[in-house]
């Protein structure tokens, strides 16, 4: 068993900003902003968020998508912490209920084609875009399109302790699972209202994990 691992999200934690949140805001019908509402609200599962508002945007295409990647950054200061990570043989995730044919178009633009990724599967199939969602976990009592929670448990098989960065909503119910938690924006003030311990973080230069290892 290994001492530990690192399992991040990815939208708006290792990017600049949310890929997919500014993907709808752009290109989907306006009504994209009630579906994302219903899925704040408990009303709708991520897994149906995300089909409803990907079915909104009308001329949806591989160079649509391939065109707005190109602009999209990741967090200058991630490029030297995964590079420690490696360099000190510590395993690293990506656990995203994003898709992941945007995560691996971002990440190999900027360099880096080796990072393991859990995410919900987007392909082209013809000229339709199809999802599937190979993390999800009939259990999950969010019904994600990836349970960011399973992941941890089965994780949990191989490693002494689990650290966790991330963001956002789709991070609240991992929170209190893992042994240390890195927590940006909304992330860090649920944890603040909810009585979990976590670490604030604005960019990677401030993640030090040098007294875990």
């Amino acid at each position: 068993m290994k001492k530990i691992c690192i399992i991040s999200d990815f939208d708006g934690t290792i990017t600049e900003k949310d890929s997919l949140f500014g993907f709808f805001e752009k290109y989907a019908d306006k009504k994209w902003l009630q579906v994302e509402q219903d899925w704040i609200d408990g009303k709708i599962s991520s897994k149906e968020c995300l089909i409803k508002e990907l079915d909104l945007i009308y001329n949806l295409s591989e160079k649509l998508i391939d065109e707005y990647l190109s602009d999209i950054k990741v967090d200058k200061t991630f490029v030297d912490f995964y590079n420690y990570l490696r360099g000190k043989n510590i395993d690293f995730f990506v656990v995203s209920d994003g898709i992941d044919y945007f995560i691996n178009k971002i990440l190999v633009k900027s360099g880096l084609k080796d990072i393991k990724i859990l995410s919900n599967h987007g392909e082209f199939i013809g000229k339709k875009f199809v999802l599937s969602f190979p993390n999800d976990n009939p259990k999950c009592i969010n019904n994600a399109g990836t349970c960011k929670c399973g992941i941890v448990t089965q994780k949990r098989t191989n490693y002494e302790k689990i650290i966790y960065l991330g963001d956002g909503t789709s991070d609240f119910c991992v929170a209190d699972k893992v042994d240390f938690l890195f927590a940006k924006t909304k992330l860090f003030d649920y944890c603040q209202k909810n009585n979990i311990q976590a670490f604030s973080f604005k960019n990677f230069k401030d993640i030090d994990i040098s007294s875990l290892l």
